[in-house]
């Protein structure tokens, strides 16, 4: 059996994600859950998923993000938000990941983004809800060098492991970064956006010359990832089924191979309520003006419906062995 982490993103960001993955806790599908701590509701909702899922054994991690809903602090951080600083008044929201821009102040902008994550962490602290480790929203933590090491230093400050920057396969997360720095066009430089590139491909450089590294998984697995590019969810519930066959082959195909008895793989999940009659309600609550994430992208749903039917339909547990973070 493989040792695994098998890890769902995105809690707390609407009721349908939230309710997919309590779903698939309750399953005994998930033992990772990465939530939010940005969102207005945060409190109740991670109140939510501990009482609904009180019978099961799972750990949470923050879900950091410096790309999606209202920062937690009322510091700055250069031209991260929309309208420039970084504020809890109405109406401010983080940039987009394809709009971030960096600033001429580079200490005081990461002492800032130092302040932010730890801010966010602190909210599970405020309402005791221990957690086990770190991940980002869209990976923009992982997008430059001096930004990984703060990631890396608000971790370590907490005692929490992280999801690896590793990723298998490698050619999908360069494909993502190529199509991110091309996104980011008009509104990164030239310099950072190579940065972008040079610290993203030499990955395992970093990692071994970093001293000190916090406790993470061999790499993040997305075998079974490859959301569907549609401006709507127009695929049938039939459709669905075929897309969730596809997606838990490439999980049987990839779990079947046998991985160095000391490896433990994390394995990410995008999940949401599998009741496609209400496909279209679901996207209505993108559409909520408290807490907008961007990247809970509602074109990408059916998608998401896929995974959910691929995790929860089949049976995977003669292929794995769930793993904890605090063991690694």
């Amino acid at each position: 059996m493989n040792k695994v982490i098998f890890t769902a993103d995105d809690y707390g960001a609407i009721p349908a994600i939230d309710q997919g993955i309590i779903k698939a806790v309750n399953a005994g599908k998930i033992n990772s859950v990465a939530a939010f701590s940005n969102h207005h509701q945060f409190e109740s909702k991670l109140k939510t998923l501990l009482d609904e899922c009180d019978a099961r054994k799972f750990e949470i991690g923050c879900h950091l993000t410096i790309s999606s809903g209202k920062p937690v602090s009322g510091r700055k951080i250069g031209l991260l938000t929309r309208r420039g600083t970084l504020s809890l008044r109405k109406g401010k929201y983080f940039k987009k990941y394809t709009q971030m821009r960096r600033t001429r102040h580079v200490n005081r902008e990461l002492n800032d983004l130092h302040y932010e994550l730890s801010k966010q962490v602190e909210q599970f602290d405020r309402i005791n809800v221990p957690i086990s480790h770190l991940s980002c929203h869209h990976n923009t933590l992982f997008f430059f060098k001096d930004y990984h090491e703060v990631f890396f230093q608000v971790a370590k400050e907490n005692g929490l492991a992280v999801r690896s920057p590793l990723n298998i396969p490698k050619a999908m997360n360069d494909l993502y970064m190529s199509m991110v720095v091309l996104r980011m066009f008009d509104n990164m430089s030239k310099e950072n956006r190579h940065r972008i590139l040079t610290h993203t491909r030499s990955m395992r450089a970093f990692l071994a010359h970093y001293n000190d590294l916090p406790k993470m998984p061999i790499a993040l697995n997305t075998v079974h990832y490859g959301p569907l590019a549609l401006p709507t969810n127009n695929l049938t519930d039939q459709e669905i089924d075929s897309f969730a066959d596809e997606k838990n082959l490439a999980l049987r195909e990839d779990l079947s191979m046998d991985a160095p008895e000391e490896e433990v793989m994390e394995y990410v999940f995008h999940l949401i309520d599998d009741d496609y009659a209400k496909l279209d309600e679901f996207c209505k609550q993108t559409k909520f003006s408290n807490s907008k994430y961007t990247g809970i992208d509602s074109g990408y749903f059916d998608s998401r419906m896929a995974e959910q039917r691929a995790l929860l339909n089949f049976d995977l547990s003669t292929l794995v062995s769930f793993q904890s973070w605090t063991n690694l």
